[in-house]
């Protein structure tokens, strides 16, 4: 007898890697774990390094709150910077290579600072800390683990800054975090429990001889609208004349997502035999899967979960060298140990379950200077490396990551006394790394990332940021 309850979607549980990070405008991981650094063009050129001594355009609202009191007036400014990202997945054994199939992609950025007196400036910006984008074919294996997957989150950040000595400067100011995730991936049918009390419990349909990574359904997430809340705190001191120091912490924020989980049916193709425990004649293995589409679990429903973006503390030293050169240096440490495990809860509870990710905290060391070269052109240029937060058994079509390395250059031209424009090139080389693209089989208890991995990713990006500036 064909039973109405359905197995639980261990592979749903997949898409929602994705959801611990896309901020603004869906961004293709361009830092350690999801982060993205690029929210101001003239701190882009040198490689981010600005904790210090923050560029005069408003962005210190990100690099470091305290950096508002170096305005003078009212400073608007806002830009956006483009990201080109390609990478692959090489398999083991048939030596395949599957292609990203990202688009390029516009993440802004805007601030808006009023210096109020000597002692005080006030502003608002918005900006985007964290993103992910990925998009790969539907039809290689790591369909399963997530296939065209987005998510954004936007900060919204109203600071104040204040000069307590004449060296010493204080900023900070709550965050606005709102949040949205779209994901997509296949469904397994060879995973999945057998709907009939015909077959011992626990029979799934890979028993029955159907291959692994039979697709059978397309499983889709929208949730939008979470909200989280968190603050963020900087710190400038004047050491000397030539020497700053800076340092500057932003607290995690969660997300609560409420949305809603749809599954569409897709062909098999396949037959069931005359012998078959189901049926005991001939049958369209789509048949009998129809019912879960219709009245069982695999019907619309809603879904809700929860993922924490992680804190960020960074540290670090301006030093003016000459007159026209200055040279900056920062350490930012992450806490992506924040992105442990994912609960899932669906209407159906039958369905629930947590998903470990396991993510680590990361290092990342910046290094950038600039040089004027006329009262009106200053060139910038930088280096940056950064840690991958992914354990390597959660290296997945999600986010690919690994350790990096950036490149970095541009300049910044005061064409008027009022308005300064920066543009900016980062090239972003990632090191390959071994990945999967799988979860675990049928009957593997804990599989370790050896079992797992069954190639290599490769992945790198190509970034150009401008920013307008304005000062009334």
């Amino acid at each position: 007898m064909l039973r109405s309850r359905f197995p639980t979607l261990s592979l749903l549980a997949a898409l929602l890697i994705t959801a611990a990070g896309w901020l603004a405008a869906r961004n293709s991981a361009q830092a350690q774990g999801f982060s993205v650094y690029e929210q101001g063009t003239c701190t882009m050129a040198q490689a981010g390094a600005a904790v210090a001594q923050p560029c005069e355009d408003g962005s210190a609202m990100l690099f470091n709150p305290a950096g508002l009191l170096q305005t003078e007036g009212i400073t608007l400014s806002g830009g956006a910077t483009m990201i080109a990202a390609q990478g692959s997945f090489t398999g083991d054994y048939a030596r395949t290579e599957t292609d990203l199939q990202n688009d390029p992609i516009l993440v802004p950025h805007l601030y808006g600072v009023w210096r109020v007196s000597h002692d005080v400036a006030v502003g608002l910006g918005t900006y985007v800390p964290y993103g992910l984008e990925t998009q790969w074919p539907t039809n290689w294996d790591g369909a399963f683990e997530g296939y065209d997957n987005a998510l954004q989150s936007i900060y919204i950040q109203p600071t104040v800054a204040y000069q307590i000595t004449d060296r010493i400067r204080v900023g900070g100011g709550p965050i606005l975090g709102i949040s949205s995730v779209t994901l997509n991936q296949r469904l397994d049918v060879s995973a999945q429990a057998v709907p009939s009390d015909d077959v011992p419990d626990g029979t799934t349909f890979g028993n029955l001889g159907i291959p692994f990574h039979t697709a059978f359904a397309d499983a889709r997430l929208d949730a939008s609208g979470a909200i989280g809340f968190g603050g963020h705190i900087g710190l400038q001191v004047e050491a000397t004349e030539r020497i700053d120091l800076g340092a500057r912490f932003m607290s995690p924020v969660k997300f609560d997502y409420e949305g809603d989980a749809t599954f569409e049916q897709v062909s098999t193709g396949l037959q069931l035999p005359a012998d078959n425990p189901l049926t005991g004649q001939p049958t369209p293995l789509d048949l009998v899967l129809e019912p879960s589409f219709v009245n069982g679990p695999l019907v619309a429903q809603s879904i809700e979960t929860e993922l924490t973006m992680p804190a960020q503390v960074v540290a670090g030293v301006s030093v003016q060298a000459t007159d026209r050169l200055q040279l900056q240096a920062d350490y930012q440490w992450t806490g992506w140990s924040s992105f442990d495990t994912i609960p899932l809860d669906f209407e159906r509870e039958e369905l629930d379950q947590t998903r470990r990710e396991g993510y680590e905290n990361t290092s990342a060391v910046r290094l950038g200077g600039a040089y004027q070269i006329t009262s009106t052109l200053t060139v910038r240029a930088g280096y940056l490396y950064n840690q991958a937060a992914a354990p390597d058994r959660t290296v997945t079509p999600l986010l690919p990551e690994s350790d990096r390395n950036h490149f970095t250059a541009g300049l910044s031209w005061d064409a008027t006394d009022a308005v300064t424009l920066n543009a900016a090139y980062q090239y972003l080389g990632q090191n390959d790394r071994r990945g999967r693209v799988r979860g675990a089989r049928p009957g593997e208890e804990n599989p370790s990332a050896e079992t797992l991995n069954s190639g290599l990713y490769s992945f790198d990006a190509h970034l150009v940021g401008t920013t307008v500036t304005v000062r009334l």
